[in-house]
């Protein structure tokens, strides 16, 4: 359920990154009148697009891994290392909330040049995401442990939306 709201969410983004982007170029070449909030609008847009799509590609585990020596560990190895990756993870989820809160907080009185908008909402896209990642982490944990216990796959990500751990 949360992978399609995220969808959602960032496909309306990357459609209105899309159209601010097409209205720049229509307004710089066809009108010679370049539209001076574009940049802003678009660097604002991806940045969401961005720490939102890496959130969303941890759920769904399509960031890159290379596996071939885990997978020929035995289960109870596999489990251990799957952990220890969790908590890794969380623990740069929790650097991006932490770190990224602190720049929320520390250029909240200061404005873009162009819309005149507090830069922390700019900023504001990584501790979200860094938040979601370190609680993600911590349900991943949650979910495997019962699996290691049982000699099964840890990683249990391809039935996530059936799941009650599923946010």
């Amino acid at each position: 359920m949360i992978n399609r709201i995220l969808e959602a969410i960032i496909s309306a983004l990357l459609l209105a990154a899309v159209g601010v982007a097409f209205l720049a170029v229509i307004y710089r070449y066809l009108l010679d009148n370049a539209l001076s909030w574009s940049f802003e609008v678009s660097l604002a847009l991806l940045t969401y697009i961005t720490f939102l799509g890496s959130y969303l590609a941890l759920r769904r585990g399509a960031h890159l891994k290379v596996d071939v020596f885990v997978r020929n560990l035995p289960f109870w190895a596999q489990g251990v290392l799957y952990v220890i990756n969790q908590l890794l993870i969380g623990g740069v989820g929790w650097i991006m909330a932490w770190y990224g809160g602190r720049q929320v907080i520390r250029f909240a009185g200061q404005t873009t040049n162009v819309l005149e908008i507090s830069s922390s909402w700019l900023y504001a896209a990584i501790p979200i995401a860094g938040a979601l990642i370190c609680l993600d982490a911590l349900i991943q944990i949650a979910r495997s442990l019962p699996r290691i216990r049982q000699g099964l796959d840890p990683d249990s990500r391809h039935g996530a939306d059936n799941s009650p751990f599923d946010l």
